[in-house]
């Protein structure tokens, strides 16, 4: 990495998974720096995590709120384009804010964007992850924090890990989880056409696990075919939760992706 290419660098913002905050990326920064990469780095706390005020009452929930407030919170000029990377819910967010903000947003590295309204309403995938929505919901609904994290959280490893976790474990993933149905509430709210995802013309790099859950692999393949300067790119073994998890892996992909387009951009 040259010196030209580091001091001219646009700035990466990363938007993390549900429950988990912006220090999700504390190992990928660590990586790029232990490899010398110098970029401007912002990994700001979504709504109702890391200290931050949850969503409002009186306002429904949806990808574009969210998006507005990432974009309100960061310490840019207004007219500062940059790089968005998201994970889960995170990558969802960030191609809402691509498509609001297009002349901003330079590139989108994506891994398992939970965008499920860009699938059709009667695939298999998609009623999957409405009953996973569905059964959080049944849980809040009863008070029971603790059963909406244990499914919520179970769905996503693949198995229910809930016996395994000690009680701080247990608390700080219930705690989150009237946020993450606001989260389930908004990706079901939004409905993307073909003409906005085409007319999206940056680059894209999707990463999918290898052994991820169905509905998430079905979005990321469906975005390949949407979005016309997408790449998908498939990790072995790799399952959803894998940037947090199986960091090791995960993280030279993300950081090829974006050498690519900060190459292209300077």
């Amino acid at each position: 990495m040259t010196d030209t290419l580091v001091t001219s660098s646009l700035p990466i913002v990363c938007l993390h998974s549900s429950g988990a905050g912006g220090k999700q990326w504390r190992r990928l920064l660590a990586d790029a720096g232990e490899a010398g990469i110098g970029w401007p780095w912002h990994t700001p706390d979504l709504l109702g995590h890391g200290g931050r005020p949850g969503w409002p009452a009186d306002v429904a929930s949806s990808l574009s709120f969210e998006a507005d407030s990432v974009l309100a919170g960061l310490a840019l000029p207004p007219d500062q384009p940059f790089h968005l990377m998201g994970h889960s819910y995170g990558g969802a967010v960030s191609l809402q804010l691509a498509l609001q903000q297009p002349q901003r947003v330079r590139s989108l590295t994506l891994y398992e964007p939970v965008a499920f309204g860009v699938l059709d309403e009667d695939l298999p995938e998609w009623l999957e992850a409405r009953q996973v929505a569905a059964d959080v919901a049944t849980a809040l609904d009863r008070g029971d924090l603790d059963g909406a994290a244990r499914g919520f959280v179970g769905y996503w490893q693949g198995r229910d890990v809930w016996p395994e976790l000690d009680e701080g474990q247990r608390t700080r993933l219930a705690e989150p989880m009237p946020t993450i149905r606001r989260h389930f509430e908004a990706l079901s709210a939004a409905r993307w056409s073909d003409a906005q995802l085409t007319a999206l013309r940056i680059p894209v790099q999707l990463i999918c696990g290898g052994a991820t859950r169905a509905s998430a692999r079905r979005v990321a393949q469906t975005l390949a075919t949407k979005l016309p300067q997408a790449r998908l790119d498939v990790l072995e073994g790799a399952a959803h939760l894998a940037p947090i998890g199986d960091a090791a892996r995960v993280n030279p992909l993300l950081l090829a992706a974006l050498r690519r387009v900060q190459s292209s951009a300077a």
